[in-house]
């Protein structure tokens, strides 16, 4: 896969995570433009995924760490989006993730669980 296919499994979440993950490390962080943009959709079906115990909540942080940051995903730090990757990344800073705030999350987020 190139690196924009790695990418797009990456944002959607796909069973094949670890592969994903160890494809993108030959690629870095830094991309000069953005090949794929975080919408409200991709973390609602991660967090769908969660709510239904397909995910636990370290394979959610594992994910939204590997999105925060990138280059090669757009997408405003400052927006809902991005407060909910932070989140998710860094449960120490924030909260832990559980089903209660998952619901919370995919409301504000303006999807039903």
């Amino acid at each position: 896969m190139d690196r924009a296919e790695l990418i797009e499994e990456l944002l959607c979440y796909r069973d094949s995570m670890p592969e994903v993950l160890a494809g993108l490390v030959a690629y870095g962080w830094d991309c000069d433009e953005p090949l794929a943009d975080l919408k409200a959709s991709h973390i609602c079906y991660a967090l769908h995924r969660y709510i239904r115990a397909e995910l636990s909540a370290s394979q959610i942080e594992v994910w939204a760490n590997a999105i925060e940051c990138r280059d090669d995903i757009a997408y405003e730090p400052s927006s809902l989006e991005g407060d909910t990757i932070f989140e998710l990344a860094n449960p120490e800073l924030t909260q832990q993730l559980n089903p209660e705030r998952a619901k919370q999350l995919l409301k504000l987020l303006s999807v039903d669980p």
